[in-house]
């Protein structure tokens, strides 16, 4: 018997790798820079406005807490999405860039919006 037929036959299957796509992959990246930056500095401006809250004496632990809720309640809502077994069947490329055009435009328009009227 011909130990190469052997081989080919019994061995282990060898999984092909990913296709990548760079045109995915790059969209996707931007898509979440924009994302995170968006929300740190949401982040960022809310902890600002706790800070000078209670340096005045005013109770921040009611805004505090609705910024808390509003941040969990839309990382909730991003894991339900990536949840759906639809989305789950999706290659990693194309999953991430669904969810990063789903989860991009909110908070890059509050980001915008409160960027303009802070100043």
């Amino acid at each position: 018997m011909d130990p190469r037929a052997y081989d080919a036959r019994y061995r282990s299957a060898r999984i092909a790798p990913p296709h990548r796509r760079p045109g995915v992959m790059g969209l996707s990246a931007v898509l979440w820079l924009l994302t995170s930056l968006s929300v740190s500095w949401l982040c960022s401006l809310a902890g600002m406005a706790a800070l000078w809250g209670a340096a005045a004496g005013e109770p921040v632990g009611g805004f505090l807490l609705c910024c808390f809720a509003v941040l969990c309640v839309g990382g909730g809502m991003v894991v339900a999405v990536c949840r759906v077994p639809t989305v789950r069947r999706m290659s990693g490329d194309a999953r991430s860039l669904l969810l990063g055009a789903l989860t991009c435009p909110v908070p890059l328009v509050l980001a915008t919006a409160t960027w303009f009227s802070v100043g």
